[in-house]
């Protein structure tokens, strides 16, 4: 089979056309054993990075009513991603209600994603952006926040967008 000039040029057209619909968004890592990419620890709660829990180096959470695991960054465009995914440990109580919510402009978004550890077991949660209120939003920071009753010890790691 012989290329031609014309064959070459459609398939270039073809492939330039196709590369954005086929471009994937890497994940961007927020905290792996230790706050990547920018991201800061802003919380109001009792927090601990990289606390040692065997293999791993998770944050580990724990305060009073309305107290908060917050990661911060300068404010960042979701456009690309369309979940935030992390792992949770509930320590040796679990059960916290813990809701997860993102922050635009500096403030909460009251559209919070809630979650139960449980006792002792790392479980992957998956957050859709739609459902925090955050897909194709500028955010500036996640929250993992306690409810009226407080939070006692609880983990987190391996924070990612996808």
């Amino acid at each position: 089979m012989k290329l031609t000039r014309r064959g070459v040029m459609a398939a270039l057209s073809l492939a330039v056309l196709a590369g954005p619909a086929l471009a994937q968004v890497k994940p961007l890592v927020l905290y792996d054993d230790g706050l990547q990419n920018d991201w800061q620890n802003w919380s109001w709660a009792t927090v601990q990075l990289a606390a040692p829990a065997g293999s791993v180096k998770p944050i580990k959470v724990e305060g009073g009513p309305w107290s908060a695991l917050v990661l911060h960054h300068a404010p960042i465009s979701m456009a690309g991603f369309s979940k935030l995914t992390f792992y949770v440990n509930g320590g040796v109580d679990g059960g916290q209600t813990i809701m997860v919510k993102a922050s635009i402009g500096g403030k909460l978004v009251e559209k919070p994603f809630v979650i139960q550890p449980k006792v002792k077991t790392w479980a992957i949660v998956e957050v859709p952006l739609k459902d925090i209120g955050a897909d194709n939003q500028t955010v500036d920071g996640f929250a993992w926040q306690a409810q009226a009753e407080g939070a006692k010890p609880f983990y987190v790691t391996k924070v990612q967008l996808e």
